[in-house]
């Protein structure tokens, strides 16, 4: 079996509470499948506040099938995107004096943001983990469109299959228990 089959057995394992996949029967498995759908549409509610960046599907049509769209990139793709000045779901916050001074004025008079594009080095934090392969894809898709920029992406955990599937289904992750 794959290393992506052996996590999904694992969090039905997990989630039933038998000790083998073999002890898997129907009538256990269909509250665990219900339980993952609830999760993967609380994740999606997460979401919901984002004008752009609020789905990673992109619906197909007759011609064409419905594809996924990591969020990840489509944050790279915009920041890069000589289309749109001005990005909607992504802020800039100022940090010395002369930001925020422009960001004071910029109430009375035309004051543009900074650009994230504009800068030399962007860095990228993402909570709850990152994947080898979306660093690998931001490293290409940020030299294909701006070569030269330096991109440091950090994460508070470095994912793979198997804890990708435990963080999601087998965390209490929308409400974590921070000890208060």
């Amino acid at each position: 079996f794959s290393q992506e089959e052996e996590a999904i057995k694992c969090v039905f394992v997990l989630f039933s509470g038998c000790e083998s996949a073999l002890d898997l029967t129907f009538q256990k498995a269909v509250p665990i499948v219900n339980d993952i759908f609830k999760v993967l549409r609380d994740v999606t509610r997460a979401r919901t506040h984002m004008k752009q960046f609020n789905s990673v599907h992109i619906p197909g049509s007759h011609t064409q099938q419905a594809t996924y769209k990591p969020l990840l990139k489509q944050v790279v793709e915009e920041i890069y995107n000589p289309d749109r000045p001005d990005p909607v779901d992504i802020e800039h916050m100022s940090s010395g004096l002369t930001d925020l001074l422009k960001t004071g004025f910029s109430m009375f008079m035309k004051v543009s943001r900074p650009h994230p594009g504009d800068h030399s080095l962007i860095i990228i934090f993402m909570v709850g983990g990152v994947t080898v392969s979306e660093v690998r894809m931001v490293k290409d898709l940020v030299t294909a469109h701006k070569p030269g920029v330096q991109v440091i992406v950090l994460s508070t955990t470095l994912l793979t299959p198997l804890n990708i599937l435990e963080l999601l289904f087998a965390t209490d992750r929308l409400q974590p228990d921070i000890g208060i």
